[in-house]
């Protein structure tokens, strides 16, 4: 029953560091917006928060294939659709977690992949796989926890879901440009009329 718990607690944390690595890696052109030292601090969270998600991902696979009442083996981690127990969802964190651990290895790469402008295009576009990943996770856990139904672990999962999906959609809408200077309005004074004074 420790194996299972560790197992779980580990899934689940590395969704959350995951989902983490995600809203950081998504929104961190905006938050670093004109601030080379901020955009260096939130490149940096974001890599650590990937790195941190694969090594409990490592951790969650361990206690999976220890946990002799999981019916997994290795057969079913290493190959998809091949697991005794719940096979589509289980092929679903295996496929997610290769991804991740292939855009986690582009993401180290990045400044030799993307030195040239058409090498940065492909980059972005292969690491974005990583969202793939990231939800093809949330349902691999969802559906394949024995705890999904507790209130606390659906919590997590919609969490997750919220966070990365605001994200993705802050990014993608346009931001205001701030740089243009501001037209002060014209004000016209106008002089009174003195008492008396001749029309």
């Amino acid at each position: 029953m420790n194996i299972w718990f560790t197992a779980r607690g580990a899934g689940l944390s590395a969704l959350v560091l995951v989902t983490a690595s995600i809203c950081l890696g998504a929104l961190g052109s905006r938050m670093a917006a004109g601030h080379p030292q901020r955009r260096y601090v939130v490149q940096y969270l974001h890599r650590v928060c990937g790195s941190l998600g694969i090594v409990v991902l490592v951790l969650h696979v361990a206690t999976i294939l220890a946990d002799s009442y999981a019916h997994v083996g290795w057969r079913g981690a290493v190959i998809p659709f091949t697991s005794g127990y719940r096979p589509t969802w289980i092929a679903l964190g295996s496929l997610a977690a290769y991804t991740l651990v292939f855009a986690a290895v582009l993401g180290a790469a990045r400044g030799r992949l993307a030195a040239s402008s058409r090498g940065a295009a492909l980059w972005r576009t292969l690491h974005a796989l990583s969202y793939g990943a990231w939800a093809a996770a949330l349902v691999h856990g969802f559906e394949s926890g024995t705890d999904s139904s507790l209130g606390w672990v659906r919590a997590i999962y919609v969490t997750c879901l919220v966070a990365v999906v605001g994200a993705t959609a802050a990014r993608l809408v346009p931001r205001r440009r701030t740089d243009a200077p501001r037209r002060q309005p014209t004000h016209v004074h106008t002089r009174p009329e003195m008492a008396g004074a001749p029309r």
